[in-house]
This record gives structure tokens, sequence and C-alpha cells, in this order.
């Protein structure tokens, strides 16, 4: 799935909501963004914009997001409903 680039406020938008979760997440969460940073841009430098647009992007990383930044995203409607899959779906 292709996705259309974001506009200034988007991102904006975005990093306002992720600087929010990393307030309260855990070390595990943020050990998981490590592992899928790793995974999408070995031996690079990859913003969480990237990171994240691009773990929607890949169903098969999409599981490795965790769940309360995912629904985060969601309710400010940064990332397309389609691309969320059944195991995130239904996070509250």
């Amino acid at each position: 799935m292709q996705m259309q680039p974001w506009n200034e406020e988007q991102r904006k938008l975005f990093h306002v909501e992720f600087n929010d979760w990393i307030n309260t997440a855990e070390e595990a969460d943020f050990d998981r963004l490590e592992t899928l940073r790793a995974e999408v841009a070995p031996g690079e430098v990859c913003s969480m914009v990237r990171l994240v647009r691009s773990c929607f992007a890949r169903p098969d990383l999409l599981a490795g997001l965790p769940t309360a930044l995912v629904q985060r995203l969601r309710e400010q409607s940064l990332l397309q409903l389609c691309a969320v899959s059944p195991s995130h779906a239904g996070a509250q």
C-alpha cells in the first residue's frame, strides 16, 4: 500500500501524539520500536514518522508497533484505517 505524504500539520500532530505517548510508554515499548527501526532502516537514521508509516505499509511489521501508540494515532486519523490489522483494530 502506498500512502500519501503527510503535510506539515499532520507531521506536527504526529509528533504531539508520539511525545504524549512517550510519557506513559514502558521500556518494552521502546525496545519494540528499536527492533522495528533496525528492520525498516538497518544502519540508517530513521524518523519516527517514517518508522510508523513504514510499519503501516507493511502488515508483517504492524504487529510490532505498541498498541497504545497505534490507538492514539488512529484516534487522530493519522493512519489509514484500511492498513490496521485485526489485532490493532479492536484495541481500546
